[in-house]
């Protein structure tokens, strides 16, 4: 399921306001229909760097035998339609010359697999296309900086020159999978344990002033490490060398099941590369990543934690309180489209941590396991409800009665409504669940979910019982969503001084007669020019009304001196949706990073649209660790179709009543915010 959004980007993505979390630029092809596209791969490796000054490495050949296997026996790619650059054939131009050749034999909707394994360095970004940063990522290409010839068989391979490559198979298809194993390697589109880095280049690249194609980024990019760490070469059972990240990420491909997406495969790798003594990389992935690797239709995926830690009598999930991980709450082991997934091994939460949390097995797991939550527990009052009908002692009795058995726990204690509980005092209430019957005989009764004045609660929560069974599913998947609202608002950090990061927000309202001045904009994709005011801080926010159609975006500005800080913004809206409006899932971890000093604005990057009537709430997370938001987000409520009458509209309640609990720890490695305001 697609969740509804009202964020986009303004500038580097094509605006959209129709679908979120991911919006898969893979078509979707069955497998069959798959298999007979053609298959490609490019494959260079580079471990020959005498002569050049840098130290050699051990690994990239045995990474591009490996990858080449695994590519032959699960993806089916033939040895001709396999180019493989190994260290003299990978110059700067032979490189060229293997993507020239590979584009020109990619056809529509083909399969392309490229994978680079060697040195990474950086260069001065000379035509300023880099969003952040003044350099430009590089792989060290054979014979790259060994004499002062001004050719640029002399100097690395720029990454513009990558992106440009890729601008013209993307041209073609957008199955494509981009894999680095090199240092600088998360934007570019290896002693004893070999670092995959060398300094950075300071000559002028001579081909650094051009202009090159930019990238709309699709397929799937993958980088072994952050721009700021180095990648590592690990000796392996056999003797030989590997690098630390293909080493794992091409074993996981290869163990891929039925149902796997590529975040699933890049999940085990992070755990596992994380969890190696002696490697202190981490991977980055960007793009569609809930594409299924081995193709079929795109079918929703469960959030999953992957385990990073095993001892005895305990399990470490990367994942704590900032990505909604409670105590008490279950895990269990997942495997896309087990037959039976409640004889899989599951654990319960025993400590939480803001990033990590910690606990007991049932079953035996494995570092890189992925799990997903099967029942959460809430750690504040429960809400109270109240259960009425148009005729509780008639037609409406059995249902009335199955509603309530609903709320009761099964046999084996899992409540289908940890966060609930009825009680028999309307005037206690935090809300009112009301069967409706229809004036017509021939359509089904709706159950309404009202405050406790009677007021409805949200236009999507009127739920058709022409099935009862679908009816309380239907009744449970909105209430927990409900509770996840509430949860996530209420996580706040126990701080008394301000933010280490400044939000600011700026209104950016349509009008057609600003066409001149520092404030008027002219947006893309038809949305006119706009008048621009602010900024306004966090609690000023509160204080306005926006109207259908304004749009706010945000700068971001980390005060501190030293520390870097992770920023997150979600937005909950009317309809029941968390999404994250920066970043985006599909971004790199990374790129919620905003360094010391740094101001980050945001304008080109994604802006909230308000499209809801209603209560609009932002919520924004500063952490000195990544999180992933994806544990975050959630769809909106599910609704019945068709547009609300007056009465109705009268009715309906844009707030969350009741009591709200509040999350509260003594902590300096995050912080949040949060500001609500109305759109009419």
């Amino acid at each position: 399921m697609t969740m509804p959004m009202n964020h986009f980007k303004i500038k580097r993505l094509l605006i959209s306001t129709a679908l979120l979390i991911v919006t898969l630029l893979f078509p979707f092809i069955p497998t069959t229909a798959m298999s007979a596209a053609g298959k490609h791969a490019l494959l260079i490796g580079i471990q020959d760097y005498s002569g050049t000054g840098f130290h050699s490495l051990k690994g990239p050949v045995n990474d591009i035998h490996l990858t080449q296997n695994m590519l032959r026996q699960r993806f089916g790619i033939s040895n001709q339609n396999l180019i493989t650059l190994l260290d003299a054939q990978a110059t700067h131009t032979g490189i060229e010359q293997a993507f020239q050749a590979l584009i020109q034999r990619v056809k529509p909707h083909d399969f392309v697999y490229i994978h680079y394994s060697g040195h990474g360095s950086q260069t001065a970004d000379l035509n300023a296309d880099e969003k952040r940063g003044k350099h430009d990522q590089t792989w060290v290409s054979y014979g790259a900086r060994s004499s002062n010839q001004a050719h640029k068989d002399n100097y690395d391979v720029l990454d513009d020159e990558i992106n440009a490559w890729m601008s013209a198979l993307y041209a073609k298809t957008d199955q494509i999978v981009f894999v680095s194993d090199s240092c600088h390697s998360a934007t570019v589109s290896r002693g004893a344990e070999l670092i995959r880095a060398v300094d950075q280049d300071k000559r002028p690249h001579i081909l650094g002033k051009r202009r090159y194609t930019q990238t709309t980024y699709r397929g799937i990019r993958v980088g072994s490490a952050r721009d700021s760490e180095s990648a590592i070469g690990k000796s392996r059972g056999n003797g030989e060398y590997y690098g630390a990240f293909t080493w794992h990420w091409v074993r996981n491909l290869q163990q891929a099941r039925s149902g796997d997406t590529w975040h699933h495969i890049y999940k085990r790798t992070y755990a596992q590369v994380t969890a190696e003594r002696g490697v202190v990389q981490q991977p980055q992935l960007e793009g569609e990543h809930r594409q299924q690797v081995l193709g079929g239709r795109f079918t929703p995926q469960p959030p999953t934690i992957p385990v990073v830690k095993i001892a005895p009598d305990w399990i470490k999930l990367s994942a704590g309180s900032l990505s909604g991980v409670t105590k008490g709450s279950v895990y269990r082991l997942y495997q896309a489209q087990h037959p039976n997934p409640q004889s899989l091994p599951s654990l319960t939460i025993t400590q939480i941590k803001p990033f990590a949390s910690y606990g007991k097995p049932t079953g035996t797991f494995k570092t890189g396991d992925l799990v997903v939550e099967e029942s959460h527990a809430y750690h504040f009052t429960p809400i109270k409800v109240f259960l009425d009908a148009d005729d509780p002692n008639g037609k409406d009795k059995p249902l009335l009665q199955a509603i309530q058995a609903a709320f009761q726990p099964s046999a084996d204690g899992i409540k289908r409504f940890p966060a609930y509980r009825l009680t028999h005092d309307p005037f206690q209430s935090d809300l009112r669940l009301y069967i409706v019957r229809p004036k017509h005989h021939n359509q089904p009764p709706e159950l309404w979910v009202l405050t406790p004045e009677g007021r409805l609660f949200n236009p999507n929560l009127k739920m058709s019982f022409h099935n009862t069974k679908k009816g309380l599913q239907l009744l449970q998947d909105n209430l927990n969503k409900l509770a996840r609202i509430r949860e996530l608002k209420a996580i706040q950090s126990h701080r008394s001084r301000r933010l280490p990061v400044t939000l600011q927000s700026y209104l950016l309202s349509p009008d057609n007669s600003c066409h001149r001045g520092p404030d008027c904009l002219e947006l893309p994709n038809d949305l006119g020019w706009h008048r621009k005011t602010g900024p306004y801080a966090l609690p000023e926010i509160e204080t306005r009304t926006l109207n259908e159609g304004d749009i706010l975006t945000f700068s971001l500005y980390n005060r501190s001196r030293r520390r870097a800080y992770y920023c997150y913004i979600f937005n909950i809206s009317p309809n029941g949706a968390i999404s994250s409006i920066f970043p985006e899932p599909k971004e790199l971890m990374e790129y919620a990073r905003v360094n010391a000093r740094e101001t980050l604005d945001l304008i080109e990057e994604t802006a909230f649209m308000a499209e809801w009537v209603g209560e609009e709430t932002l919520k924004f997370i500063i952490s000195r660790y990544p999180i992933d938001v994806n544990l975050l987000e959630q769809g909106p409520f599910e609704q019945r179709g068709g547009n609300l009458n007056p009465l109705e509209w009268l009715l309906f309640a844009h707030t969350v009543h009741g009591i709200r609990g509040r999350v509260s720890l003594r902590n300096d490695e995050w912080a949040t915010g949060l500001a609500a305001f109305e759109v009419r």
